[in-house]
């Protein structure tokens, strides 16, 4: 297909032709992108970014439980709300799994981790959650849709099918 094809408009009056003639490059086809540090795949599941959050996760949570010896409960929970959790929740609005197997992967760091606080070993995940007033990352994410539904519905958020009609 022709580039002139794919790109609709003309991209505030550049001839992306000639632009790309004198660079010398050609325009690659490829599967994933990044963008925000949000790895978008062509089939919009988000595979290779979840792979990459979950083993990012789970080698920083190795580094953190070698390096510091404490397993009290506020420094760890400091540490994962911090170091692990900050990474697994970014921008989830965009990449939330919807494969069973990704929602499992993505919990059992969090159970992982909070099973290594002091005194919480035996003690069952669900029931560890509530007593260091924790969520499942499951349902800290549907909070995050239902926060987000309601600033669209109030008018908070712009809305990305608005900013569509600026670039026409």
């Amino acid at each position: 297909m022709p580039l002139n094809q794919m790109i609709h408009g003309n991209a505030h009056n550049v001839d992306i032709e000639s632009y790309i003639a004198s660079l010398g490059n050609e325009i690659q086809i490829k599967d994933t992108v990044k963008d925000l540090g949000i790895l978008a795949s062509n089939d919009l599941l988000f595979k290779e970014h979840m792979n990459k959050i979950i083993n990012s996760s789970k080698v920083i949570m190795g580094m953190l439980l070698r390096t510091f010896s404490t397993r009290e409960k506020d420094p760890m929970l400091k540490m994962y709300n911090t170091y692990i959790k900050s990474k697994m929740e970014y921008c989830c609005i965009v990449w939330s799994p919807v494969q069973q197997k990704y929602i499992n992967e993505l919990e059992k760091i969090q159970k992982s981790f909070t099973k290594k606080i002091n005194n919480m070993e035996e003690v069952d995940y669900h029931e560890r959650l509530k007593q260091l007033n924790l969520f499942s990352l499951e349902r800290r994410r549907d909070r995050y849709f239902i926060i987000y539904g309601w600033q669209q519905l109030e008018g908070q958020k712009e809305n990305i099918l608005k900013l569509k009609s600026r670039w026409n």
